[in-house]
């Protein structure tokens, strides 16, 4: 029989926990945007790779956690994790892109897709159960979407321009971390989460080193200099408050709290704008957009109320 993880019950850290995430994944949007204005994007995600790696290995190397790289002698195991780093350089890649042709607020918005496509997987491949809630939580979430993007949906009809793009690509990154989560579920039989994640950084940093000029944050500004910094650090310390958070909570729930981070990054952008010199673009918010907003939360949670802690899927590379 297998044993289950059970919380230990303390909620009200879990929910803490969450929150945290939730708040550097609502900023990461725009803090990426912001240093986009002075570096390109396989340099700005060879540094999240680089940081999120740097910090994690003497974390894991301290508790003596580093993962047996022989266990890679299994051909299976090392297809795995050349495909699963792959799909998240790729997840990566797509997002950053797409959050130079889109304001944060509607990145943020339709990288929700992302969780649901995992889930749709886990039925498909896994054959979990999808409860009449949770196909209705899909349909909310997605009616949410054409609601939220109803201005630029109509836009489309005389011509792709870039916001137009940048949704393509959000869309391509959201596949892109559903393929990587459903392979990183499967080498949970294997490593640890922590132990993935850090190969897939190490993978990540060699393989956008390729593409990336390291040396271009030599003529960053401070202020481009510290939003670097925390988006390599706000990727790492969002997923590990995520998985401790399910040491204390229900992964539903967490996933449930999860959903609402879009409502993080449009209020953070919406209080950033009164802020003289801030100068990213922001969704306008009118009652249609912000409805929009709230059936993709409503229906993003809805979705993921129904999964068990076993079905959660790892921390989120990119919000």
């Amino acid at each position: 029989m297998i044993s289950l993880h059970r919380s230990s019950g303390r909620w009200q850290t879990g929910l803490l926990l969450t929150l945290v995430t939730c708040t550097l994944w609502g900023i990461l949007p725009i803090a990426a945007k912001g240093v986009l204005q002075e570096l390109d994007a396989y340099t700005l995600n060879f540094y999240r790779f680089a940081i999120s790696g740097l910090l994690l290995w003497p974390y894991l190397a301290r508790r003596r956690q580093t993962p047996q790289l022989t266990v890679l002698k299994n051909g299976k195991a090392l297809r795995w994790v050349l495909l699963c780093g792959l799909f998240l350089a790729g997840n990566y890649t797509c997002y950053v892109l797409a959050v130079e042709r889109m304001t944060p607020g509607g990145a943020q918005v339709l990288i929700q897709l992302a969780v649901v496509l995992f889930l749709v997987i886990n039925v498909v491949l896994f054959k979990e159960h999808f409860s009449p809630r949770q196909w209705f939580g899909c349909l909310l979430f997605v009616g949410g979407l054409l609601v939220f993007f109803h201005r630029r949906i109509l836009a489309m009809v005389e011509g792709f321009d870039s916001y137009a793009a940048g949704m393509g690509l959000m869309v391509l990154s959201a596949c892109s971390w559903a393929c990587y989560a459903a392979l990183h579920k499967q080498l949970l039989t294997r490593f640890t989460s922590p132990q993935i994640m850090l190969m897939l950084y190490g993978l990540g940093t060699l393989g956008f080193l390729f593409w990336a000029h390291p040396l271009q944050i030599l003529q960053l500004s401070p202020t481009a200099l510290l939003l670097l910094l925390f988006c390599g650090v706000s990727t790492l310390i969002g997923s590990g408050s995520f998985s401790e958070a399910l040491a204390h909570w229900e992964g539903s729930k967490i996933s449930a709290v999860l959903a609402t981070t879009p409502l993080f990054t449009l209020v953070f952008m919406w209080g950033l704008s009164f802020y003289p010199g801030f100068t990213i673009e922001q969704e306008p918010l009118t009652p249609i957009v912000l409805s929009g907003a709230l059936m993709v939360v409503v229906g993003a949670a809805l979705a993921a109320a129904g999964r068990t802690e076993l079905s959660s899927p790892p921390a989120r590379p990119s919000p």
